[in-house]
């Protein structure tokens, strides 16, 4: 809003975005000369200062810890999956893709790893909440099946489960570079094949692999002087 107030002319007319091809993806209204609703202008500022914020995270922190850590340590397979078996966040049945993906990550190979790890945001989401209580599932009486929310659903119906687990900052960093839309909306950019072959390679993509290794490792924090990985 202060960003709004201060620079009014910058919300004041609408936005299109647009795919790699053109098509228009995604239309924000402006805020108009009255004093109506403008929330869209609202979430095209915020989407504007977060992909700001996501770059220069990436740029400045992500990529320079990422490349001191591997030209000075050995992050293979097997490592990574003796830190991560201790999160709650992943799923045992899991580890090893979950090792694979991050080991990729490390490596500097985003394609492998933002294509391994996206799907896997969704099942570790829905984890966290049947470890928590809460039924992630959906009935269909007309078909008689059960099937599991996706986690476009989880976002819609269950936010404020999603927010007890994970607190209201990460929730709404998940939101913003997995679904929103104006963002990345990375979640369905990797499912239906939008993404070109630099898209991984990008700072959202990258900051996306790093969140997730993150959600894996906020549970270990306070067990670090604990944990015995591989030498």
């Amino acid at each position: 809003m202060k960003s709004i107030n201060d620079h009014p002319l910058s919300s004041l007319f609408g936005a299109s975005f647009h795919d790699h091809e053109g098509k228009v993806i995604h239309k924000s209204e402006g805020g108009g000369f009255g004093d109506g609703d403008n929330g869209d202008a609202i979430r095209l500022q915020i989407s504007q200062h977060e992909s700001m914020r996501r770059g220069i995270h990436v740029s400045g922190q992500v990529q320079v810890a990422r490349q001191y850590i591997t030209r000075n340590y050995y992050v293979g397979e097997d490592t990574l999956q003796a830190l991560i078996r201790h999160s709650p966040f992943v799923p045992n049945d899991l580890v090893n893709t979950f090792s694979r993906g991050f080991a990729r990550f490390f490596e500097g190979d985003c394609v492998s790893a933002l294509y391994i790890l996206t799907p896997m945001l969704e099942n570790s989401l829905r984890h966290i909440l049947k470890l928590n209580g809460y039924d992630v599932t959906t009935f269909d009486d007309a078909k008689q099946v059960q099937e599991d929310r996706t986690i476009s659903a989880l976002f819609e119906q269950m936010r404020p489960e999603l927010e007890e687990a994970f607190g209201d900052a990460i929730t709404t960093d998940i939101d913003n570079v997995f679904l929103s839309k104006p963002g990345p909306s990375l979640r369905h950019a990797v499912a239906h094949g939008l993404l070109n072959d630099s898209s991984p390679y990008g700072t959202d993509a990258i900051y996306a692999c790093w969140l997730i290794f993150r959600l894996c490792c906020i549970p270990l924090f306070e067990q670090r002087e604990r944990l015995r990985l591989p030498s």
